[in-house]
């Protein structure tokens, strides 16, 4: 097993390229401080988010999310215009259909009429369900699980979900300016 990592000397991001007079082994976390000297010296996001997911301060599908987002901050090649209409119906159902095979991992089908007519049928009369959850719950229940996420166990309290709270908020509030 790979214990080191493949850096280049000069970024990909950069013009670097992948010559092997600009690649180096380092220990992931020479690595990590590698990406943290370049971003101090040039200032690149590339180079920050590398430095935070090597040095585990943000997950890989943290670091692509940001990088998704900073790569387009920039770009104005759609500014000012808009979609027409035949083209936004046809965008939707393209999305339409895209959540689709998302939700059913690719598994999608749709049923015939007489499918959902039996489905229907079999639901008649099925009185075991009584909410979201399938049941319902005492209020004993209810109040230790209200003592259990209050104080010191509130996931909001924790750092990371208070980071993750206030990013959500950001976005409402860019959304919504």
């Amino acid at each position: 097993m790979k214990t080191t990592h493949t850096h280049h000397i000069i970024p990909k991001h950069m013009g670097g390229t992948d010559d092997p007079k600009n690649l180096i082994e380092l220990t992931p976390k020479q690595h990590a401080q590698a990406h943290k000297k370049l971003y101090e010296k040039y200032g690149k996001w590339e180079d920050k988010i590398a430095y935070q997911m090597l040095s585990g301060q943000i997950t890989r599908y943290e670091a692509q999310q940001q990088a998704r987002r900073l790569a387009n901050l920039g770009n104005t090649h759609f500014k000012g215009k808009t979609h027409t209409l035949k083209y936004r119906k046809q965008l939707s159902l393209m999305m339409k259909q895209r959540r689709k095979v998302i939700d059913t991992m690719g598994n999608f089908k749709e049923h015939t009429e007489k499918t959902k007519e039996k489905i229907s049928e079999s639901l008649i009369g099925n009185t075991n369900k009584k909410g979201k959850t399938g049941y319902t719950l005492s209020n004993e229940t209810k109040k230790k699980m209200s003592k259990a996420k209050s104080g010191e166990n509130n996931p909001a309290t924790r750092p990371d979900v208070r980071e993750k709270l206030r990013q959500a908020a950001l976005r409402r509030y860019r959304k919504n300016k």
